[in-house]
């Protein structure tokens, strides 16, 4: 096994070479390969689980949001877990995690026993994340860090364009268990990748004990949050908003004590760079644009058109295959362009794509909207996570990855969550008709594309200064 290094050491650039870089990127690609694969494969099957459990679809979004919620929980440990104990060793328990979970999800019986298990496994997958981008971060040169970021998104990409052909061919000829007990053999290939090809590395600055409060206030506001807002069409308006006010008031208490804490597991400080600010906002409106488009337009293909979830899944090649054909081509363009702008055309892409969802959403309209909100779901995702990286020192990537990813992903699970709240409380008497609500999606979607772009005018400045910043801070040009 080869020597740790620190991600501060320069001789690591050195030691890393070409060919065994790229295959580095191959092993965190197929990490992060098992996440959205095991996501999107699960979001096109969710009716079909809902009748076999014999729940309403709309309920087992729980399915989705308690496996985000644990999954952005995960998010923000997993950066500090890296940084002490070894990214190399954290990334292979959450692989080792998220296939033996996998296997119990596949026995599960019951929509109580499946959700209680995708929560659990929303734990291994928040370990995965962030911690395959550190480990390819580690043994990247700044100057190509853009680069092989784009890639490795690309190559995350091809899990999301399989989940949903995978999901929806395993759901129509097996059984959607069969989508869970397919992880484990890619859980094992990237377990065996890593173990083989990265090294160890940690931060040495980072010390002292882990933010157990932190944690703690982190898990319960996001909770309380999701419940309360969910709950809005079955409780009395003093349990929802009780619920929901304390959610807000544990979220005040975390900013509060990860400002305070001297280890803490989102750094809440680094929004006092102006850059970082900008690229976490940012990606927080385009990734939740993203969850918004993949959520609702499963209900809007398999409720609204009854398409079987095969057919469902083969519409989403048409996002999925842009999503890829994105990726690869962000490194060529960034590289000429800088990041910001990549930021601006992402918004602008999901933004239309909704735009259009809302306004008239046949068949035709929704593989064009899909095709074109693909290339900004691309673009949205790995520029801003590698332009708030770029503006930071090498020492502080792993908390930089796991805060804007916990950002960026617990914003999206709220955005979700108050979708399906609004799709169930216009669902009529039936409990079943979606159309209304799903239109109301596509609107609320547009204004978070608006904000998106919003926050990335007003608050990133321009490429020059972009560039001067990043090569003071980091040694890099955004």
């Amino acid at each position: 096994m080869p020597p740790q290094t620190e991600p501060g050491d320069q001789s690591q650039d050195v030691a890393i070479t070409p060919g065994r870089r790229i295959a580095i990127l191959i092993a965190a690609g197929m990490s992060q390969f098992l996440v959205t694969v095991d996501y999107s494969a699960v979001a096109i099957a969710l009716p079909r689980m809902a009748n076999d459990l014999h729940a309403r679809t709309i309920d087992l979004q729980w399915v989705i949001t308690g496996y985000i919620l644990s999954f952005s929980v995960m998010l923000g440990i997993a950066g500090p877990l890296g940084d002490r104990y070894g990214r190399k060793k954290i990334l292979l328990i959450g692989i080792a995690l998220f296939g033996l979970i996998s296997t119990w999800l596949g026995m599960a019986d019951t929509a109580t026993n499946v959700i209680i298990a995708r929560i659990a496994l929303g734990i291994g997958g928040g370990l995965l994340l962030p911690l395959a981008a550190s480990v390819l971060a580690d043994c990247t040169p700044s100057n190509q860090l853009t680069k092989y970021m784009a890639l490795l998104t690309a190559i995350n990409a091809c899990g999301a364009a399989a989940g949903p052909v995978l999901g929806g061919l395993l759901t129509d000829a097996l059984s959607w268990r069969w989508i869970f007990y397919a992880n484990i053999p890619f859980a094992a290939l990237a377990f065996t990748m890593v173990l083989l090809l990265a090294r160890e590395s940690r931060n040495p600055n980072a010390e002292g004990k882990l933010d157990f409060l932190g944690i703690v206030l982190l898990a319960s506001s996001l909770g309380c949050l999701s419940l309360g807002v969910d709950r809005i069409p079955s409780w009395q308006p003093a349990g929802w908003i009780g619920m929901s006010v304390l959610g807000i008031v544990l979220m005040i208490g975390f900013v509060i004590r990860e400002i305070k804490c001297s280890n803490p597991i989102v750094d809440v400080r680094l929004l006092g760079n102006r850059n970082f600010t900008g690229f976490t906002l940012a990606g927080m409106f385009s990734n939740s644009c993203w969850c918004l488009l993949v959520f609702t337009t499963t209900l809007l293909l398999q409720k609204v058109y009854h398409l079987s979830a095969f057919q469902a899944g083969l519409f989403f090649l048409y996002l999925s295959g842009s999503v890829v054909v994105a990726s690869a081509a962000a490194a060529k363009i960034s590289s000429k362009t800088g990041v910001k702008p990549l930021v601006l055309m992402a918004l602008i892409f999901q933004g239309a794509a909704l735009s259009l969802l809302w306004w008239h959403d046949d068949l035709t309209v929704v593989a064009i909207c899909l095709a074109g909100g693909g290339v900004g779901c691309a673009w949205g995702w790995s520029m801003p996570q590698a332009g708030a990286i770029l503006t930071l020192p090498r020492e502080r990537v792993g908390l930089a990855s796991g805060s804007i990813m916990t950002v960026m992903i617990m914003g999206a699970n709220l955005v979700v969550v108050i979708c399906a709240t609004i799709i169930d409380g216009t669902s009529g008497a039936s409990g079943q008709n979606y159309a209304r609500g799903i239109q109301i999606s596509y609107l609320m979607g547009m204004g978070l594309a608006v904000a998106g772009i919003l926050a990335a005018v007003f608050i990133l400045p321009s490429r020059s200064k972009l560039k001067s910043n990043a090569d003071e801070s980091a040694g890099v040009t955004a």
